[in-house]
């Protein structure tokens, strides 16, 4: 996965970059303790094994709501004028926050995407 990180017309999340392997004595809350990418194991890298995805909906679409009562999770990307200026800004959060974890999947419903 690429050092870079996607950030869109506005960072949500900011003050937190690329967030990588420090071991396990780091005190970083934001850094993976066990998890190298790079470390290989048996034929193939920590990357290759472990192929992880960030699932859209569940990160970024769901309010909270629940059988007993409406939403509790603002959202800053969703504040905007148009169901397109959310959209865009929700995949703009999204993305940003999938290459500072450096998950290079995601899954999603093709109703996440659309306005």
């Amino acid at each position: 996965m690429s050092n870079t990180v996607y950030i869109g017309a506005k960072e949500y999340f900011p003050g937190i970059g690329k967030i990588g392997f420090e071991g396990r004595d780091s005190d970083n809350p934001l850094a993976f303790k066990v998890y190298d990418a790079n470390k290989t194991i048996g034929d193939k890298t920590m990357a290759e094994h472990l192929r992880f995805a960030v699932a859209y909906w569940h990160s970024f679409c769901g309010n909270g709501a629940d059988p007993f009562g409406p939403g509790t999770r603002a959202y800053p990307w969703d504040a905007g004028n148009t169901a397109l200026g959310r959209a865009e800004a929700k995949a703009d959060a999204a993305f940003e926050f999938f290459t500072k974890l450096g998950v290079p999947y995601y899954c999603f419903h093709d109703i996440d995407l659309s306005p």
